[in-house]
């Protein structure tokens, strides 16, 4: 049994960052999570974008195994040098001492493959390949030749290879058909078990808590946890797939500015699901964000509620409940949602991967996650 156990995407934001720097050392061991950068917002300077991302990394996750994509950069955007964005990006992190593993997908810039094979050299880290939804069905054997044929380019072995199949959000997809195209995918490839890491990823995080009733609860089913279980059973005995999700975060994202109508909520992953603690506006029609403390105790008196020793998330609960520390903003809320999330998932993990081929059905699933 690999000791990653999960690989979580976490977006390249300040605060969803300190959420991964702040987990236990316990959960950390069995974490390798894909930092994901952000988009250039509309007339920014490149070069402090990508300062900013490289300070937040040395700062906030200073120590553990990390993979590093710059997926949200568009891809043939350059620093004024010249240099294609994504190169720089990794040049300028492995500068200040923060080694990765470089990763990088297909449909981008065919043109800094060439470029990667240093930058994978100078990390030594191996290699990921990030393989989106679109690489799969139709696509999957011209997807493993140019697999095959990159690798060698960089003179990797398969042992040095991770492949991260990143399925994005699933709460509109039929589970069947995502459960039968991954399961082909795998078996194409006779030697899949060579390859260092398998991650299965995937998201049911809601964008919007817009179903969730106003001043109510309501929670989501985490698919990604059901999908991954059923395919750990079906794949053949020597491949470990490792579970992936975007934590509390729904995989598209984006860094727009604030919304007059944006909820106070909170979001508690439980076992196979997350729950959605939502309040009303926070500045519409009037300005509350002194509704946080109610949302917070209302997640404490929840059953699923771990208690304040079980991560700094959890912590943050119990002192907004109990008025100890202030309300809090959106911003401080996905720090706690996404610390607990990070640090359940881990420890989840722990418990669930040794025994998930042992696994009968969903339910008693359920029981041991």
């Amino acid at each position: 049994m690999a000791t990653q156990l999960y690989s979580p995407i976490v977006k390249g934001k300040l605060n969803d960052l300190k959420a991964l720097g702040k987990i236990s050392a316990a959960a950390r061991t069995n974490i390798k999570p894909l930092i994901e950068a952000m988009p250039l917002a509309k007339g920014g300077d490149i070069e402090k974008h990508l300062q900013k991302l490289a300070d937040y990394l040395v700062k906030h996750v200073p120590f553990g195994d990390i993979y590093l994509d710059f997926y949200g950069l568009l891809p043939d955007l350059k620093t004024p040098d010249g240099t294609n964005a994504t190169i720089a990006g990794f040049n300028l992190i492995k500068a200040l001492g923060r080694t990765v593993t470089p990763v990088y997908g297909f449909d981008r810039n065919d043109s800094i493959w060439t470029s990667l094979a240093a930058v994978i050299g100078e990390n030594g880290h191996g290699f990921c390949f990030r393989i989106d939804i679109d690489d799969l069905d139709d696509q999957a054997d011209d997807t493993w030749r140019q697999i095959v044929e990159r690798s060698a380019e960089f003179g990797l072995k398969p042992s040095e290879i991770d492949l991260m199949l990143d399925l994005r959000g699933l709460n509109n997809r039929e589970f069947e058909d995502l459960q039968e195209v991954v399961l082909d995918f795998l078996v194409i490839n006779p030697l899949i078990q060579q390859y260092r890491t398998i991650v299965l990823a995937g998201s049911s995080a809601l964008k919007t808590v817009t179903t969730v009733p106003k001043d109510g609860v309501d929670h989501m089913k985490r698919y990604e946890l059901t999908l991954w279980s059923k395919l750990q059973r079906e794949v053949p005995e020597h491949i470990d797939l490792v579970f992936g999700d975007y934590g509390v975060i729904h995989p598209d994202f984006s860094d727009q500015g604030p919304n007059k109508h944006m909820n106070a909520k909170i979001r508690y992953t439980d076992r196979g699901r997350i729950v959605y603690f939502r309040g009303h506006g926070l500045r519409h029609p009037i300005k509350d964000y002194e509704q946080y403390h109610g949302l917070a105790v209302q997640v404490r008196e929840s059953a699923g509620y771990q208690g304040r020793a079980f991560s700094y998330g959890d912590r943050y609960i119990d002192d907004v409940a109990d008025f100890n520390t202030t309300h809090g903003s959106p911003a401080t809320w996905v720090l706690a949602d996404m610390n607990h999330h990070l640090e359940y998932t881990a420890r989840q993990m722990a418990s669930l991967a040794p025994k998930v081929r042992e696994v009968a059905d969903e339910s008693e699933l359920e029981e041991i996650a």
